[in-house]
């Protein structure tokens, strides 16, 4: 009696075993891809509000420093930088919001869930007391 041995290597299965792996390893590469921009656009909001704080802290009026922030936030090149300057009487904080710039399925999973913003914000003590008119 003859046993016959079956062929130990099969180069069918390691093809379908790598068909049905490879879509989930392209979407794991797109969102870590996607998390890196939006933490990377997170940290650009945060730098934009610091800088434009910091600018707004030498103005002398409330329309001084709004002006200042908005050249600052133009200088950028993000247009769709948007903010806001509360000024006191000792300092000025500088919110500003941007629209995460991801792929399209981030895009997509936005438009699901609503818009969502990366918000960057700092304040700064000004360098001047800033006139109430």
């Amino acid at each position: 009696m003859t046993l016959r041995r079956r062929a130990t290597s099969d180069p069918g299965q390691a093809t379908v075993e790598f068909a049905l792996i490879l879509p989930l390893f392209a979407l794991l590469i797109v969102a870590l891809v996607d998390v890196s921009v939006i933490v990377r656009d997170q940290m650009l909001a945060d730098v934009l509000a610091r800088n434009a704080a910091r600018v707004a802290s030498t103005a002398t009026t409330a329309d001084e420093a709004h002006e200042l922030v908005a050249e600052s936030l133009e200088a950028s090149g993000r247009s769709d930088a948007d903010w806001l300057v509360d000024v006191d009487r000792s300092a000025v904080t500088v919110r500003v919001e941007l629209v995460p710039r991801a792929s399209l399925l981030a895009s997509a999973t936005r438009w699901l869930v609503g818009e969502r913003f990366v918000v960057g914000s700092a304040t700064f003590a000004t360098e001047f007391e800033i006139a109430d008119h």
